[in-house]
Parts: C-alpha cells; structure tokens; sequence
C-alpha cells in the first residue's frame, strides 16, 4: 500500500499538488462562506472536534499540494 501511494504522488507531482491545492482552496471556500461561529457554547464536545478537525484538514491539504508542486 504505501508503494502503491509513494508511486502515485511521484508519478506527476504538479497534477496531484494542483488538485489537492485546488480542493484545499475549495474547502476553505466553502467554510467561510459558511460562517460557522467559534463560540465552544454553541457545540458539544465532538462538535468542537470536527470544527477544529475540518480546519486542519482543510491547512494539511493546501500544504501538502504546495509541498507536492515546489517539489517537481
């Protein structure tokens, strides 16, 4: 499995880093236009979770497209 992903990412890093940049992008789009408050009293503990969960996946997938791009 990780030959198969390492094989995949080094096949054509420009293309794969422009589509997770360009999702990455997205999604943030997407959360602000959503306007989610950040106040805790408004979420239950998982809540809170998957809000702060959602961000970080949202700032992994941008740095790691950027990574992938500035690497070829």
């Amino acid at each position: 499995m990780a030959e198969w992903l390492t094989e995949f990412l080094s096949d054509n890093p420009f293309l794969k880093g422009s589509i997770f940049l360009i999702i990455g992008i997205a999604y943030l789009i997407y959360k602000i236009i959503k306007k989610e408050s950040f106040s805790m009293s408004k979420y239950s503990v998982s809540g809170w979770k998957a809000l702060v969960n959602s961000w970080a996946i949202i700032f992994m997938l941008i740095i790691f497209g950027l990574i992938l791009i500035f690497r070829s």
